[in-house]
């Protein structure tokens, strides 16, 4: 009988050593590059102001963003060194760094992205300026 226990007993303890040993992926991981469902050519609807009418451009591959504002100055910003992390919800929180007219090794910036559908996103930049946030369409 004490014997079936101290069995018991042991094979109990090593049951949990090894559990605690299994590698579980949290949703805090930081993966290399861009979500798949991002990439690719989008674009806003055309918006107007002051009698200017634009939309703004996106531009995701797998290691890189361009993103263009709707009005003057367009002049596009381009971000490399990207990763991702899912936040929920259809939510991502991108982050990498801005080489344009940047002292050397560039700025930091950060992204969200929200995925409506294949053809439908949120994208909005954190830091930065706001004038290419909004809804982007596929094209």
């Amino acid at each position: 009988m004490i014997k079936g226990v101290l069995v018991a007993v042991f094979a109990a303890v090593a049951l949990f050593v090894m559990a605690g040993a299994v590698n579980n992926t949290s949703a805090a991981t930081w993966h290399q590059g861009t979500p798949k469902i991002l990439r690719g050519k989008w674009r806003t609807k055309v918006a107007r102001l002051s009698g200017v009418t634009g939309r703004a451009h996106l531009h995701i591959t797998k290691h890189a963003l361009t993103n263009s504002p709707k009005f003057p100055p367009q002049d596009p910003n381009y971000s490399n060194k990207l990763h991702y992390r899912y936040l929920g919800k259809h939510v991502y929180s991108i982050v990498g760094r801005e080489y344009n007219n940047a002292p050397a090794g560039g700025l930091k910036i950060h992204f969200l992205a929200k995925v409506y559908s294949h053809h439908k996103i949120y994208f909005k930049q954190v830091n930065g300026r706001s004038d290419g946030n909004g809804v982007f369409y596929k094209y």
